[in-house]
């Protein structure tokens, strides 16, 4: 099962079989994961090898480990969000008491280039860049990367940006509305950037939602946000009406 030949340190290589070892108790229906001893006699390697393996899948949110009772294996549903309408997407901020968010960075910065062109500013004028981490109990699961016009964005608290969603700050604050919206969904594969933040391996599944969104026809605020795949989906209703 490990291949002396590659590169890959050993610890990762049996990262990877426990992932599949995860999905298969998983799907049938056991929480209790395999020991270290037990796995240890699997891959014949030491038990500092073994550690390191598991803790990786921990620091995933797959495993979690119980001081005196072993490794578990942490049963999530993927958390969902509707999209059809405006107000269930906003709602999806507020998807679980267990969450929490991180403010990773706000200020001002040169606009990038396209952004201009959704905010209406000049290319280079400064706008308000707001980046948050949402955690659910613990595990890293969305990165939210926003820019809006420097007027919104330094009136309102590190406070405020950690404990609501745009939509309320909007219309509590500034007296606007969100109407209206447009969304783009793609997988892609997690820089390493984007791995480090979220505790996932480089190249691992993310669900990238880039988003534009209006009040009084006029955007106000853009950006996008990087999902981890194996813990989120999205759902839509379609009709031919």
């Amino acid at each position: 099962m490990i291949n002396e030949d590659l590169p890959i340190p050993k610890y990762a290589q049996i990262a990877e079989h426990l992932k599949a070892k995860v999905e298969e108790l998983s799907k049938e229906g056991k929480d209790k994961f395999l020991s270290d001893d037990e796995l240890i006699k699997m891959f014949n390697v030491s038990r500092m090898t073994i550690r390191q393996a598991v803790q990786l899948l921990v620091k995933e949110g797959l495993l979690k480990r119980i001081q005196g009772k072993g490794t578990f294996i942490v049963r999530k549903d993927k958390l969902k969000t509707d999209i059809a309408k405006l107000d269930t997407f906003f709602r999806g901020w507020y998807l679980d008491k267990n969450f929490h968010v991180k403010l990773l960075y706000r200020g001002s910065v040169p606009c990038p280039k396209g952004i201009d062109e959704k905010l209406g500013v000049k290319p280079g004028e400064e706008v308000y860049q707001v980046k948050r981490l949402r955690l659910l109990e613990g595990i890293p699961i969305v990165i939210d990367n926003r820019y809006l016009l420097k007027k919104y964005g330094e009136q309102i608290t590190d406070e405020e940006y950690v404990s609501y969603s745009f939509s309320h700050l909007f219309l509590n604050k500034f007296n606007l509305s969100l109407t209206e919206g447009e969304i783009e969904i793609e997988a892609v594969l997690a820089s390493q950037e984007i791995s480090e933040i979220l505790g996932i391996s480089i190249g691992s599944p993310v669900l990238y939602r880039s988003v534009d969104l209006k009040a009084m026809k006029s955007c106000v605020l853009t950006g996008a946000s990087s999902y981890r795949g194996d813990m989120y989906k999205y759902k839509s209703v379609l009709s031919l009406e």
